[in-house]
């Protein structure tokens, strides 16, 4: 009865509720950051506030109902009221005025409040990984008001296509709805399911077309209510996973704000981008822009209808997650998690937020600038921490694990004596030589040697001075020293990895084939990735060599030899063909350059020229040392100008060059 109440009284209410948005000017007016192309009536939170408000009281008046007007008219019945007319009031007033976010934060702020005073409380936070819990204590308070007040508005957010927040919405009170009779809580239920109905009845009208919009008055109240529900879910019953019910249940519009605030903040602090305030960081998180989940998945080629759907079936997989954790053990409650997290990590992964690959967008890269990263000093406290690390993995690994009082104790004791040792022989033994992000293989090895004497030495202290057992097995300090070497190396070649990324995933230009996947082709890839003048982007290598096909190299695709070029131009719109060298056979190199002049593709040769300087030429237009490019047929060439005058004769300088084959 109650379901199918709502249901009917949202499926009359609506129309009636479009007409009077259009009466009064409550129209959602098309702009750039919003999908629809004509102005659509808002104010649909009207209809389903009303279907639910007229729905119970009808049950409580005609019906036997679990909600009682005894209930509504008690002090909480009417704080929680209260907060309720204040949300539905401010979203009324913003779908005809636009309000800034000031006003409407403080209101929810206010209702949050109310709430809490209501009897709606976070009072415990719980750990799904063992059957303890604690009590926030005062902290209740500010948690339970940023649970409502985030919730709310998340719903706010994911409103964004037609039948999107609805549809989610729906899905959440009928997850929460069977979590709650699955617990007993029949009055909270059946709120559950009576929002269910109204919002089913709502999404008739507002399903891609829509015909009218929720509008603040319809995303603020569902989302004050699922986060009312939702508190409701993590109590009375399975308290050992209760604080993931509300998390799954309402997972998708979560985890679409909190990806947005991440991105956004990352955004901040991207390359290039200017410096600004901590605030005004902070204020960046919370300012809207057209990347939330529905946009990349529509900017990535789904159709509208299709973006609600698939994310209806992710809102539907993170509910079935929640009912599993609210019938499991928390050994189902773990496996759940785990499976969730991997599921997130590689949708987040597939939407392609350019500000979410931190490996890959250079933001990493200014701590590596900074004067001090570059110190022996910096690197001798990471080092130490390293040290630290290793031995207390090792320790870890020897003992199986167990970490009692008494192992505690010991490894405390032993720690600060590893620590002197092993940063004393790194440093008599070379390790601070290098040049910090200028690392080379000379450098790497010379670190596996410094650790291996550092290990070594170390070894020697405890055989002949430290009466303890199990720190003189061979075992221990071999893992001691593999853990060692790995994090040290890891630190020093992390910059040349992130670079890397970084060149790659931003070099723009013409796309280019590099013809010889040999020693000659690596270096002009680097030269290619490293000189910003060259506007070339790298798709892959050309080789005869049958056993390099499909191979990879450096990270590019050795994709074939000259036969396969005519397959290659079409699929990657190939702009230049470059040769890495000399050494080609002339044949190949024939039939490439009559391909490139059927085709309108360059054919380029890239070579190192060491040139003897015998006059010094000046220009001011150029200062001293710097680089100019030159236009030579389909290639460039560089040079270098402002040589010091007092530099000898017969000086020779190492130039890159690029001519053009035809």
């Amino acid at each position: 009865m109650s379901f199918g109440i709502s249901l009917a009284l949202s499926l009359l209410l609506t129309p009636l509720v479009m007409r009077i948005a259009g009466a009064i000017g409550a129209m959602d007016m098309p702009n750039e950051r919003k999908i629809h192309t004509r102005p659509v009536p808002r104010l649909g939170g009207v209809a389903v506030w009303g279907s639910v408000f007229f729905t119970i009281v009808l049950l409580s008046l005609f019906g036997p109902s679990p909600i009682s007007w005894s209930k509504s008219l008690s002090m909480n019945g009417a704080l929680l009221c209260s907060a309720f007319v204040l949300v539905v009031s401010i979203g009324i007033w913003d779908d005809i005025h636009q309000l800034p976010p000031g006003p409407k934060f403080m209101v929810q702020l206010a209702a949050a409040s109310l709430c809490y005073l209501g009897g709606f409380r976070i009072a415990t936070i719980t750990n799904p990984f063992n059957m303890g819990s604690f009590t926030l204590g005062w902290l209740d308070f500010p948690i339970t008001v940023i649970w409502i007040i985030g919730v709310t508005n998340s719903f706010n957010l994911i409103d964004g296509l037609d039948g999107l927040a609805t549809g989610v919405a729906a899905i959440a009170t009928m997850t929460i709805f069977s979590i709650l009779m699955l617990k007993g809580n029949e009055p909270a239920a059946l709120l559950a399911l009576i929002f269910t109905g109204a919002l089913l009845g709502f999404l008739r009208y507002n399903f891609n077309p829509a015909r009218i919009f929720l509008g603040d008055s319809g995303s603020l109240m569902i989302g004050l209510a699922l986060a009312l529900l939702s508190i409701k879910s993590s109590t009375k019953g399975s308290t050992t996973v209760a604080i993931l019910v509300p998390l799954l249940a309402l997972g998708l519009p979560i985890m679409d704000t909190l990806i947005a605030m991440l991105r956004r903040l990352l955004d901040s602090l991207m390359p290039g981008r200017k410096p600004e305030k901590l605030l005004s960081k902070v204020h960046a998180m919370f300012l809207p822009d057209r990347k939330h989940i529905h946009h990349r998945l529509v900017t990535l080629g789904f159709s509208h209808k299709n973006t609600v759907l698939t994310l209806y079936l992710v809102a539907c997989a993170f509910g079935l997650g929640a009912l599993i954790i609210t019938i499991s053990n928390s050994i189902g409650a773990t496996m759940i998690i785990i499976a969730a997290t991997l599921a997130m990590i590689s949708g987040v992964r597939h939407l392609q937020y350019k500000e979410m690959a931190i490996l890959r967008n250079g933001i990493l890269l200014p701590i590596y600038e900074w004067p001090g990263f570059k110190s022996a000093l910096i690197h001798g406290f990471m080092d130490l921490a390293f040290i630290a690390l290793a031995f207390s993995g090792s320790f870890a690994l020897m003992l199986g694990g167990e970490f009692d009082h008494e192992v505690r104790a010991r490894l405390l004791f032993n720690l600060p004596v590893v620590c002197v040792i092993q940063i004393i022989a790194l440093t008599l033994s070379g390790s601070y030589r290098g040049a910090g992000n200028a690392t080379s293989v000379d450098d790497l090895l010379r670190i596996v040697r410094s650790v291996g004497v550092s290990v070594a030495c170390t070894a020697a202290v405890f055989i002949l001075f430290v009466n303890d057992a199990s720190l003189h097995h061979a075992i221990f300090f071999v893992s001691d020293f593999y853990l060692l070497v790995s994090l040290m190396i890891a630190s020093r070649i992390s910059y040349h990895v992130l670079t890397y990324f970084f060149k790659r995933e931003t070099k723009e230009g013409k796309n280019v084939l590099i013809y010889g996947a040999n020693s000659r082709g690596v270096l002009t890839l680097h030269q290619i990735l490293d000189d910003e003048r060259l506007q070339l982007k790298p798709i892959g290598f050309l080789d005869e060599h049958p056993l390099l096909q499909g191979k990879w190299i450096n990270g590019y695709k050795v994709l074939g030899g000259h036969w396969k070029l005519p397959r290659l131009l079409n699929r990657y719109h190939v702009a230049e063909i470059l040769l890495s060298g000399d050494d080609l056979r002339e044949e190949v190199v024939r039939r490439v350059t009559e391909f490139g002049k059927r085709n309108g593709v360059t054919i380029t040769r890239m070579r190192v020229n060491l040139e003897e300087i015998t006059s010094i030429r000046s220009s001011n237009k150029s200062p001293r040392g710097a680089h100019i490019l030159h236009q030579n047929g389909g290639g460039v060439s560089t040079e270098t100008e402002g040589v010091p005058t007092e530099m000898p004769n017969g000086f020779s300088d190492g130039l890159w060059e690029m001519e053009d084959e035809a």
